[in-house]
C-alpha cells in the first residue's frame, strides 16, 4: 500500500515537472503588467481555453527566506489572502500534501484544492517548488465546496548572482476551477493569481 503511494506522488510530481518544463520558457506568455521589478504574464492553454498565470520578479531577501515564505503553512496565510486556511494533511518523505480553503466571494461557491508537493534542490543552488492536485482519503469532497482542479503550482528560486542576498522568483499556476464558472468570467481574473509574486515579495522584504 505505501509502495503504491509513493509510486502515486512519484507520478504525479513527474506529471507536474513536464508540464512546468514546457512551460518555463516565455515563449507564448504574454506580459499583462510590469511594476518595478515585477512582471505579470498569461497564457491560454489551447485545450482548455483556461488561462495560466505566471509572475516574475526580485525578491531583496535571500533564498531561505522566501523559503520559509513558502513551506509555513502560518507564513502562507499571512501573505496570500486569496485563502482562508491551509492545512498540511500528510509529510511523506519529500513530499507534502495540502488542503487549502479560497476565501468566499459573493454568488460564488468556495473552491478548495488538494495539493500535493515537493522541494527540489537543484544542484545549481536554485530550489524549485512543484505542486499538483491529488485525491487524499483525508480530504473527502465536500458538497458545501467546489473542488478545484491544479494541473501546475510552481515556485522555482535563484539566487541572484550579482548579489546572494536578493533572489529570483519565478511563479506559475494552472488551475481549473471546476463549477459553474464561465471560461471568460474566470480568464479575467486570471492575472489576479499571478500578482502572488508581489504579495510574497512584500511579506518577505518586510521581515
Amino acid at each position: 500500500m505505501e509502495t503504491n503511494k509513493n509510486s502515486l506522488y512519484e507520478k504525479t510530481i513527474e506529471e507536474a515537472q513536464k508540464l512546468f518544463d514546457e512551460l518555463l520558457p516565455l515563449s507564448g506568455w504574454n506580459l499583462e503588467n510590469k511594476s518595478g521589478d515585477i512582471e505579470v504574464y498569461t497564457k491560454v492553454d489551447a485545450a482548455s481555453g483556461l488561462k495560466m498565470a505566471r509572475g516574475e520578479g526580485i525578491i531583496s531577501k535571500p533564498i531561505i527566506k522566501v523559503e520559509e515564505a513558502l513551506n509555513t503553512d502560518e507564513q502562507v496565510l499571512k501573505w496570500d489572502d486569496s485563502i482562508d486556511t491551509n492545512v498540511r494533511v500528510e509529510e511523506s518523505g519529500d513530499y507534502s500534501v495540502t488542503r487549502s480553503l479560497d476565501k468566499k466571494k459573493m454568488f460564488v461557491t468556495q473552491r478548495e484544492t488538494v495539493l500535493l508537493s515537493k522541494t527540489i534542490k537543484q544542484e545549481d543552488g536554485s530550489v524549485i517548488f512543484l505542486g499538483r492536485s491529488i485525491d487524499h482519503p483525508s480530504v473527502p469532497e465536500n458538497k458545501n465546496y467546489v473542488r478545484a482542479l491544479i494541473y501546475l503550482w510552481a515556485w522555482k528560486l535563484t539566487s541572484d548572482q550579482n548579489d546572494a542576498n536578493k533572489t529570483k522568483a519565478i511563479y506559475m499556476m494552472f488551475l481549473d476551477p471546476k463549477g459553474k464558472v464561465p471560461t471568460t468570467v474566470f480568464n479575467a481574473f486570471v492575472k489576479e493569481q499571478a500578482n502572488n509574486i508581489s504579495k510574497i515579495k512584500k511579506f518577505v522584504e518586510s521581515q
